[in-house]
């Protein structure tokens, strides 16, 4: 972290009230190399992404989210820009310190086919992960590969040193909406972004897709978070905050924060 004397300086609002501070410092999250795990089943085998599967797994991506094409997150289409940006198993030790990007995939263990994936990506300054993205191949749907990728994730999230964690829900996919509101897992509703992401429509034509915004607590987060009584909010955005911890009170397991 580069330092600067800020004495001759102030924040606009003194905050930071209701809620524990600390020095500022050098802050990483580092990814944990995981332990490839089966499913229940033996069928399949979750790992890292391997660089001699970078052709394999930009066609998984290409046949179970083509939306992403055009769009800022298509570099998963593309082999080469993949490899830039993802840490692969056969260069762990280089990868895992400098690329922003965690790929696990599900492969079927009889085939070697990839049948399913995730993303993830880190964000050091803010101690953050979000978890971009999930995807099954057609082919491979229904077989309760999110869950085996889906408790990877959370167990290299507690291992990194995040606190903050962020994802994002297509409004056209309400399997996933269905899930966190019916089992919550700690993830909080933050909001609806109207025409966030530009997404593929088919043929050579896109358009602006809507998402619903998720955000969740790890470690000790939350202690260094401000809390509503402190807030300056306007009275309309007030409401608009009441209701939203009405829906997460709701769902799932999810605990109320006022």
């Amino acid at each position: 972290m580069r330092f600067l004397d800020m004495t001759p300086y102030h924040p606009f609002r003194e905050m930071a009230r209701t809620c524990d501070t600390r020095p500022l410092r050098d802050k990483r999250v580092r990814w944990v190399r995981p332990e490839p795990r089966l499913s229940r089943d033996g069928r399949f085998l979750a790992r890292l992404l391997r660089r001699e599967e970078l052709d394999a797994a930009a066609g998984l991506w290409r046949a179970a989210y083509p939306e992403l094409y055009g769009s800022v997150h298509d570099f998963l289409l593309f082999p080469e820009e993949c490899a830039a940006r993802v840490a692969l198993e056969d260069a762990w030790e280089e990868d895992s310190e400098g690329k922003p990007c965690l790929m696990l995939v599900a492969a079927e263990r009889r085939s070697g086919r990839l049948a399913a994936a995730t993303l993830m990506t880190k964000m050091d300054r803010n101690l953050q992960i979000e978890f971009s993205f999930a995807a099954t191949h057609p082919e491979f749907r229904r077989q309760g590969l999110m869950y085996l990728l889906g408790e990877m994730m959370h167990h290299l999230a507690e291992a990194s040193g995040a606190e903050y964690l962020t994802t994002f829900l297509e409004t056209w996919h309400t399997i996933t909406q269905t899930s966190i509101l019916k089992y919550g897992g700690g993830w909080r509703v933050a909001g609806i972004f109207p025409g966030a992401f530009t997404r593929w429509a088919g043929g050579q034509r896109e358009y602006r897709g809507c998402v619903v915004y998720l955000y969740k607590f790890i470690r000790d987060g939350e202690r260094y978070a401000t809390r509503p009584e402190e807030w300056h909010l306007h009275p309309k955005l007030r409401q608009l905050w009441q209701v939203l911890e009405e829906i997460n009170r709701d769902a799932g397991e999810t605990p109320d924060r006022r």
